[in-house]
């Protein structure tokens, strides 16, 4: 009868071709349960990989990697790329992209724990 997750809408503003529009579900204890893309206008065979249909990798698709992070247990400094000190994998030639996901995501589920008293308070209450 309690909320399991939270789900909304975010973007990254910077992607390399523009804004590129996510998905996320953060559960109730703070970890991120899944991310995925809705839109976006990144390079065709580059940097669209962070759409799940268009990863070349199907057993682990790059979006899937968030999965499983909180900010409880991944310290704030590692939610970049490997390339910038981070623990997020990328893809060589293609870092402005998945630079912008990884910053949106953080910064997504930074505002979901700053907020999660009031949001999952109000949760299943209306009828």
């Amino acid at each position: 009868g309690k909320p399991a997750a939270l789900v909304f809408e975010t973007v990254a503003p910077d992607g390399y071709a523009g804004k590129v529009k996510l998905i996320l579900a953060v559960r109730a204890d703070g970890q991120v349960a899944g991310v995925r893309v809705t839109q976006h206008k990144e390079t065709p065979g580059l940097g669209d990989y962070i759409e799940v249909k268009k990863d070349k990798n199907k057993a682990r698709p790059w979006i899937t990697q968030f999965a499983g992070m909180s900010l409880t247990q991944v310290a704030d400094s590692e939610w970049k790329l490997k390339k910038d000190g981070g623990r997020i994998d990328y893809h060589a030639g293609a870092t402005v992209t998945p630079r912008a996901v990884s910053k949106a995501v953080f910064k997504a589920v930074k505002w979901a724990e700053a907020n999660r008293d009031q949001l999952f308070a109000n949760a299943g209450g209306t009828k």
